[in-house]
């Protein structure tokens, strides 16, 4: 649990990231790093803020920080997943969702993730399977992605 004063700027900084305001955020988990460099969740805010910035490898790094102090933790998978999936490295964004899933097997979005992840390896019918997966949980368009891109077969 963190202690007050970085608990103050978690909250902060994650109320940065809602408004969009990516830069206030980063220097709010920074302040946090210096206090708590171990804590996983200030780890975890810095490579999502990262991942808001367009920073993916940086925000890969922070993942991984996080995941080393706790391997389970779930959004950081997924966040890393998604950072994976932007720099064109679809099958460890795969391994990430999949990771993600078994934790959690009734997140819609982990088996979106997994969709679009299994979709940019060309693997369509894996990735509709996952889609349709989501909207067994979900009960909503998980298919959307699949209009986006254009499936082959």
């Amino acid at each position: 649990m963190p202690n007050a004063s970085v608990a103050s700027l978690l909250e902060q900084g994650h109320n940065q990231l809602d408004c969009r305001e990516y830069q206030a955020a980063l220097e709010i988990f920074q302040q946090a790093a210096v206090l708590e460099p171990q804590n996983p969740q200030v780890s975890y805010g810095l490579g999502l803020t990262c991942y808001r910035l367009e920073q993916y490898h940086e925000s890969i790094e922070y993942l991984n920080q996080a995941l080393r102090i706790n391997p389970n933790y779930i959004l950081a998978l997924v966040w890393r997943g998604l950072a994976y999936q932007e720099i064109d490295q679809a099958q460890q964004a795969q391994a990430d969702l999949e990771q993600a899933i078994a934790l959690t097997p009734q997140d819609s979005e982990d088996w979106q993730g997994r969709g679009i992840a299994l979709n940019e390896l060309q693997r369509y019918e894996e990735a509709i399977a996952s889609y349709n997966q989501c909207d067994r949980i979900a009960f909503v368009g998980c298919v959307a992605p699949l209009r986006q891109r254009t499936l082959v077969f």
